[in-house]
Protein backbone atom coordinates (compact mmCIF):
# COMPACT_ATOMS: atom_id res chain seq x y z
CA UNK A 1 0.00 0.00 0.00
CA UNK A 2 0.90 3.30 -0.81
CA UNK A 3 2.65 5.66 1.92
CA UNK A 4 0.09 8.41 2.64
CA UNK A 5 1.96 11.65 1.82
CA UNK A 6 0.40 14.13 4.72
CA UNK A 7 2.79 16.89 2.78
CA UNK A 8 0.95 17.14 0.12
CA UNK A 9 -2.68 16.92 2.28
CA UNK A 10 -0.93 19.84 4.47
CA UNK A 11 -0.52 21.89 0.76
CA UNK A 12 -4.46 21.29 -0.06
CA UNK A 13 -5.34 22.03 3.62
CA UNK A 14 -3.24 25.23 3.58
CA UNK A 15 -5.07 27.16 0.73
CA UNK A 16 -8.41 25.83 2.79
CA UNK A 17 -7.03 27.82 6.02
CA UNK A 18 -6.06 31.06 4.35
CA UNK A 19 -9.38 31.24 2.76
CA UNK A 20 -11.07 30.64 6.11
CA UNK A 21 -8.95 33.10 7.95
CA UNK A 22 -9.21 35.86 5.39
CA UNK A 23 -13.54 35.56 5.54
CA UNK A 24 -12.96 35.45 9.64
CA UNK A 25 -14.49 31.42 9.86
CA UNK A 26 -13.32 28.48 11.89
CA UNK A 27 -13.71 25.15 9.83
CA UNK A 28 -14.36 21.30 11.62
CA UNK A 29 -12.46 18.47 11.40
CA UNK A 30 -15.18 17.29 9.27
CA UNK A 31 -14.86 19.37 6.49
CA UNK A 32 -11.69 19.71 6.40
CA UNK A 33 -11.26 16.23 5.91
CA UNK A 34 -14.58 15.95 3.40
CA UNK A 35 -12.67 18.76 1.51
CA UNK A 36 -9.44 16.91 0.94
CA UNK A 37 -11.06 13.45 0.81
CA UNK A 38 -9.34 11.99 3.95
CA UNK A 39 -11.39 10.88 6.98
CA UNK A 40 -11.72 13.85 9.72
CA UNK A 41 -9.61 11.79 12.36
CA UNK A 42 -6.66 12.02 9.72
CA UNK A 43 -6.35 15.15 9.75
CA UNK A 44 -4.08 15.59 12.70
CA UNK A 45 -0.93 14.58 11.10
CA UNK A 46 -1.36 17.23 8.29
CA UNK A 47 -2.14 19.79 10.50
CA UNK A 48 0.58 19.00 12.98
CA UNK A 49 2.73 20.05 10.08
CA UNK A 50 1.32 23.29 9.60
CA UNK A 51 1.41 24.12 13.09
CA UNK A 52 5.27 23.18 13.17
CA UNK A 53 5.65 25.43 9.98
CA UNK A 54 3.45 28.62 12.10
CA UNK A 55 5.46 27.93 14.96
CA UNK A 56 8.77 28.21 13.61
CA UNK A 57 8.39 31.25 11.19
CA UNK A 58 6.70 33.04 13.98
CA UNK A 59 3.38 33.38 12.58
CA UNK A 60 -0.26 33.17 13.83
CA UNK A 61 -1.32 29.78 14.71
CA UNK A 62 -3.66 28.92 11.71
CA UNK A 63 -4.91 25.65 12.37
CA UNK A 64 -6.57 27.43 15.61
CA UNK A 65 -9.36 27.36 13.03
CA UNK A 66 -9.79 23.81 13.03
CA UNK A 67 -12.47 22.38 15.68
CA UNK A 68 -14.47 19.54 16.26
CA UNK A 69 -18.22 19.58 15.87
CA UNK A 70 -18.80 21.28 19.24
CA UNK A 71 -16.38 24.28 18.25
CA UNK A 72 -13.55 23.30 20.44
CA UNK A 73 -9.75 23.08 19.85
CA UNK A 74 -8.70 19.67 19.02
CA UNK A 75 -6.21 18.14 22.09
CA UNK A 76 -3.25 17.77 19.48
CA UNK A 77 -3.17 21.77 19.14
CA UNK A 78 -0.14 23.61 21.23
CA UNK A 79 0.16 26.74 18.99
CA UNK A 80 -1.49 29.10 21.42
CA UNK A 81 -2.82 29.20 24.83
CA UNK A 82 -6.12 27.63 24.92
CA UNK A 83 -7.38 29.63 27.71
CA UNK A 84 -7.39 32.75 25.23
CA UNK A 85 -8.82 31.35 22.14
CA UNK A 86 -10.14 35.06 21.22
CA UNK A 87 -7.14 36.46 20.94
CA UNK A 88 -5.39 33.42 18.67
CA UNK A 89 -8.54 33.51 16.55
CA UNK A 90 -8.26 37.68 15.99
CA UNK A 91 -4.07 37.43 15.68
CA UNK A 92 -5.21 34.49 12.55
CA UNK A 93 -7.73 36.50 11.51
CA UNK A 94 -6.01 40.11 11.20
CA UNK A 95 -2.99 38.34 9.75
CA UNK A 96 -2.21 39.60 6.12
CA UNK A 97 -1.76 35.98 4.70
CA UNK A 98 -1.99 36.77 1.43
CA UNK A 99 1.74 38.07 1.87
CA UNK A 100 2.98 34.22 2.79
CA UNK A 101 3.34 31.62 0.13
CA UNK A 102 2.09 28.22 0.70
CA UNK A 103 4.77 26.73 2.43
CA UNK A 104 3.88 23.50 1.19
CA UNK A 105 3.86 23.84 -3.07
CA UNK A 106 6.71 21.69 -3.27
CA UNK A 107 4.38 19.15 -2.58
CA UNK A 108 2.11 20.01 -4.73
CA UNK A 109 2.76 16.95 -7.18
CA UNK A 110 3.44 14.66 -4.88
CA UNK A 111 6.54 15.40 -3.66
CA UNK A 112 8.21 15.30 0.09
CA UNK A 113 11.14 16.89 1.72
CA UNK A 114 12.65 13.66 2.15
CA UNK A 115 12.63 12.62 -1.63
CA UNK A 116 13.97 16.36 -2.81
CA UNK A 117 16.95 15.85 -0.31
CA UNK A 118 17.60 12.72 -2.11
CA UNK A 119 17.49 14.68 -5.51
CA UNK A 120 19.75 16.90 -4.54
CA UNK A 121 22.10 13.92 -2.95
CA UNK A 122 22.17 12.35 -6.13
CA UNK A 123 21.93 15.55 -8.70
CA UNK A 124 18.92 14.35 -9.55
CA UNK A 125 16.90 17.97 -9.62
CA UNK A 126 17.76 21.43 -11.28
CA UNK A 127 18.47 23.44 -8.00
CA UNK A 128 17.19 26.14 -9.55
CA UNK A 129 14.13 25.20 -10.63
CA UNK A 130 13.55 23.83 -7.12
CA UNK A 131 14.26 27.06 -5.65
CA UNK A 132 11.70 28.71 -7.57
CA UNK A 133 9.23 25.83 -6.71
CA UNK A 134 10.18 25.87 -2.89
CA UNK A 135 10.15 29.75 -2.57
CA UNK A 136 9.55 29.56 1.62
CA UNK A 137 13.40 30.60 2.62
CA UNK A 138 12.44 27.75 5.84
CA UNK A 139 11.33 25.00 4.04
CA UNK A 140 14.38 25.57 1.42
CA UNK A 141 16.74 25.49 4.43
CA UNK A 142 15.15 22.27 6.18
CA UNK A 143 15.52 20.56 2.55
CA UNK A 144 19.24 21.83 2.47
CA UNK A 145 19.41 20.64 5.98
CA UNK A 146 18.14 16.76 5.02
CA UNK A 147 20.09 16.54 2.20
CA UNK A 148 23.39 17.73 4.28
CA UNK A 149 22.93 15.26 6.67
CA UNK A 150 23.16 12.51 4.19
CA UNK A 151 25.83 13.46 2.83
CA UNK A 152 27.90 14.15 6.04
CA UNK A 153 26.85 10.91 7.33
CA UNK A 154 24.82 12.98 10.10
CA UNK A 155 28.31 13.98 11.91
CA UNK A 156 29.71 17.44 12.11
CA UNK A 157 32.76 18.17 9.55
CA UNK A 158 34.46 20.14 12.28
CA UNK A 159 33.96 17.70 15.63
CA UNK A 160 32.24 15.03 14.28
CA UNK A 161 29.88 15.20 16.63
CA UNK A 162 26.88 12.85 15.91
CA UNK A 163 24.12 14.21 18.09
CA UNK A 164 21.17 15.29 15.42
CA UNK A 165 19.32 18.05 17.06
CA UNK A 166 22.67 20.27 17.55
CA UNK A 167 23.78 19.66 13.76
CA UNK A 168 22.42 22.56 11.17
CA UNK A 169 23.25 23.60 7.24
CA UNK A 170 25.97 25.94 6.86
CA UNK A 171 26.52 28.13 4.03
CA UNK A 172 29.76 28.51 2.27
CA UNK A 173 28.36 31.49 0.26
CA UNK A 174 26.44 32.98 2.57
CA UNK A 175 22.42 32.78 2.05
CA UNK A 176 22.28 36.34 1.40
CA UNK A 177 24.68 36.41 -1.32
CA UNK A 178 24.01 33.16 -2.89
CA UNK A 179 22.59 32.57 -6.17
CA UNK A 180 19.10 30.61 -6.83
CA UNK A 181 21.20 27.51 -7.66
CA UNK A 182 23.46 27.69 -4.99
CA UNK A 183 21.08 28.00 -2.06
CA UNK A 184 20.43 24.36 -2.55
CA UNK A 185 23.56 23.28 -3.62
CA UNK A 186 24.61 20.69 -1.25
CA UNK A 187 27.83 21.61 -2.81
CA UNK A 188 27.79 25.20 -1.30
CA UNK A 189 27.15 23.73 2.08
CA UNK A 190 28.75 22.09 5.22
CA UNK A 191 27.12 20.23 8.28
CA UNK A 192 28.13 21.68 11.57
CA UNK A 193 26.96 21.91 14.87
CA UNK A 194 25.52 25.12 16.27
CA UNK A 195 28.76 26.31 17.77
CA UNK A 196 30.64 25.46 14.99
CA UNK A 197 28.04 26.57 12.65
CA UNK A 198 28.13 30.29 14.47
CA UNK A 199 31.90 30.30 14.34
CA UNK A 200 31.96 29.68 10.90
CA UNK A 201 28.98 32.07 9.98
CA UNK A 202 31.16 34.86 12.03
CA UNK A 203 34.02 34.03 10.14
CA UNK A 204 36.08 33.18 13.32
CA UNK A 205 36.29 29.68 11.53
CA UNK A 206 37.67 29.31 8.06
CA UNK A 207 38.04 26.54 5.36
CA UNK A 208 40.76 27.15 2.43
CA UNK A 209 40.72 24.96 -0.39
CA UNK A 210 42.60 22.31 0.18
CA UNK A 211 40.05 21.49 3.19
CA UNK A 212 42.04 22.52 6.17
CA UNK A 213 40.47 24.05 9.06
CA UNK A 214 41.86 28.13 10.27
CA UNK A 215 40.96 29.93 13.04
CA UNK A 216 40.67 33.82 14.01
CA UNK A 217 43.69 34.26 16.82
CA UNK A 218 40.78 35.25 19.12
CA UNK A 219 39.54 30.91 18.56
CA UNK A 220 41.57 28.44 20.77
CA UNK A 221 40.69 25.16 19.25
CA UNK A 222 42.48 22.10 18.50
CA UNK A 223 41.10 21.90 14.85
CA UNK A 224 43.48 24.86 13.43
CA UNK A 225 45.39 22.67 10.21
CA UNK A 226 43.25 19.89 10.13
CA UNK A 227 41.63 19.04 7.25
CA UNK A 228 37.73 19.02 7.56
CA UNK A 229 35.77 15.48 7.49
CA UNK A 230 34.46 14.69 4.05
CA UNK A 231 31.83 13.49 2.47
CA UNK A 232 32.75 9.62 1.18
CA UNK A 233 31.00 10.89 -2.50
CA UNK A 234 33.47 13.19 -4.14
CA UNK A 235 30.36 14.32 -5.85
CA UNK A 236 29.09 15.85 -2.82
CA UNK A 237 32.59 17.92 -1.32
CA UNK A 238 32.36 21.70 -0.84
CA UNK A 239 33.08 23.66 -3.93
CA UNK A 240 36.51 24.84 -4.00
CA UNK A 241 35.77 27.53 -5.97
CA UNK A 242 33.02 28.81 -3.12
CA UNK A 243 35.15 28.37 -0.18
CA UNK A 244 37.76 30.93 -2.36
CA UNK A 245 35.03 33.22 -2.82
CA UNK A 246 33.54 32.80 0.74
CA UNK A 247 37.27 34.16 1.79
CA UNK A 248 37.02 37.34 -0.51
CA UNK A 249 33.74 37.90 0.70
CA UNK A 250 34.66 37.95 4.65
Amino acid sequence: MAEVNQEERAYGAWDILISRAINRKTITYKELGDALGVHHRACRYFLGLIQDFCLNEKLPPLTILVVNRNGDIGQGFTAWDVNNIKEGLEKVYSYNWNNIYNPFEYASNGETKDGIARKLINKEVDKKELYARVKVRGVAQSIFRKALLEAYNYRCAFCRTRIEVLLEAAHIIPWSKSSEEQKLDVNNGILLCSNHHKLFDAGLINIDKDYRIHADPTIKTKLIGRKMRLPEDERLHPSKESLVKRLQLI
